[in-house]
């Protein structure tokens, strides 16, 4: 499935959904979030979710995805990350209670997977439930990865061999959607040198495309 697949699943959607990427940066914004937190979609694309929703659990005082998102820190400690209820920050300056569903999915179309952020009020919570796996029986059938269905084991890389400081500098570029021009010219190097940084970290990570790589950087700790 491609990500405008997935924008288009999300876009008519009854319940609340954003997508960020792997620096949480949002990437879309449903009419229904507008809606359900007053922000329209001009105002968040392109910002940092914890710097416009702020999400707090429940009592407490520090942004749930300050340090990073829940989501991703589920994964790397080899746990299958769980719908959570949390007062996110509104356009009106009040907190709103939520019921938030993530995933992270792989897409047929880019070399690094996306954050989706299914969400509801957290009155009408088996409502998103029920909408969460209406999506993700509609993103498997489509052939989406889902990477956060299943738990990981938070290991060293699976090829025994760490990555120099250069090839996890390009494998963090590719994990930020930049195509191998663009790293090339970033870092200074030819796109040769770039391709061949690429093949060595998905040797040492047994990935066979780079976005295996990115899935298997992520599961480890190293994005």
């Amino acid at each position: 499935m491609t990500l405008d697949g997935i924008y288009q699943l999300l876009a008519t959607a009854q319940f609340g959904a954003y997508v960020v990427s792997l620096d949480q940066t949002i990437v879309y914004w449903n009419q229904a979030a507008e809606r359900i937190l007053g922000f329209p979609r001009d105002q968040v694309v392109g910002r940092r979710c914890y710097d416009v929703l702020t999400g707090l659990a429940p009592g407490g005082f520090t942004p749930e995805c300050l340090l990073g998102c829940p989501s991703l820190r589920a994964l790397r400690g080899g746990e299958i990350p769980q719908a959570r209820e949390l007062r996110m920050l509104s356009a009106s300056g009040d907190r709103k209670g939520v019921s938030l569903t993530p995933m992270v999915i792989a897409t047929a179309d880019h070399d690094s997977p996306v954050l989706v952020h299914l969400f509801e009020e957290s009155a009408h919570g088996e409502t998103s439930d029920e909408a969460a796996d209406s999506v993700r029986g509609t993103l498997l059938d489509q052939g989406a990865e889902i990477v956060t269905d299943g738990a990981a084991a938070a290991t060293a890389s699976p090829g025994g061999a760490p990555l120099t400081p250069r090839e996890l500098e390009v494998l963090r570029l590719v994990a930020a959607g930049w195509s191998t021009q663009r790293i090339a010219d970033g870092l200074e190097i030819s796109p040769h040198t770039v391709r061949n940084h690429v093949r060595h970290f998905r040797a040492k990570l047994n990935a066979t495309t780079k976005l295996d790589a990115v899935v298997t950087g992520i599961r480890i700790g190293i994005l």
